[in-house]
């Protein structure tokens, strides 16, 4: 994408966090209020794979590769693209942060950080009554008893990634759309413009 003076720059954003923290809500909630920003669901893209819960691991890798390549036409086209994602290891995250830098975008990096107790409460909230059907379809593969061993993952991988902002998901969700908003329109830092 060919920036001129005065362009604005898109920004790719990648918000971890455990699962039941409240990522997928709050990318679409903070999509919502961003002209043509695409909040990306790739739980999403891997349910819609055919026989995709056949093989979890080969689904969720096709998932991350169609979910890149459709980032990069929305960031390619000067819009917003916003990723609510758990990720536990740095693989996926050199793939996004290769993709904005390709594209000329500015990549953001956010966590939703929730206590364990608070965690395997809403994933059992979830069971009983999931928001969205992506819900329904991953809580037959993760469950209140994982939530231990999903914020200690998080928090391993955040360990090394102190340039995180890290967010506090039990705060009211339109007060985590606003710090988010404010964290993606702040000025451009020089570390983010190498």
């Amino acid at each position: 994408m060919r920036k001129t003076a005065g362009m604005r720059v898109p920004v790719l954003l990648l918000l971890n966090g455990a699962p039941g923290a409240g990522k997928s809500t709050l990318a679409a909630r903070l999509a919502a209020r961003r002209p043509l920003a695409l909040a990306l669901d790739i739980d999403q893209l891997k349910h819609s794979l055919g026989g995709w819960e056949a093989d979890l691991q080969s689904s969720g890798l096709q998932a991350r590769r169609l979910a890149l390549a459709l980032a990069g036409r929305h960031l390619e086209g000067g819009h917003d693209v916003l990723i609510g994602q758990y990720l536990a290891r740095p693989s996926f995250l050199t793939q996004l942060q290769d993709l904005a830098r390709e594209c000329g975008a500015r990549f953001v990096e956010a966590a939703l950080v929730a206590d364990v107790p608070t965690l395997s409460a809403r994933l059992a909230a979830r069971r009983t009554a999931p928001d969205r059907p992506e819900q329904a379809a991953n809580d037959r593969h993760v469950g209140p008893a994982d939530a231990a061993g999903h914020a200690a993952a998080l928090e391993a991988l955040l360990a090394e990634r102190p340039q995180v902002h890290r967010l506090d998901a039990a705060l009211p969700l339109e007060e985590l759309v606003g710090l988010l908003g404010r964290i993606l329109d702040a000025p451009i830092s020089q570390e983010d413009a190498s």
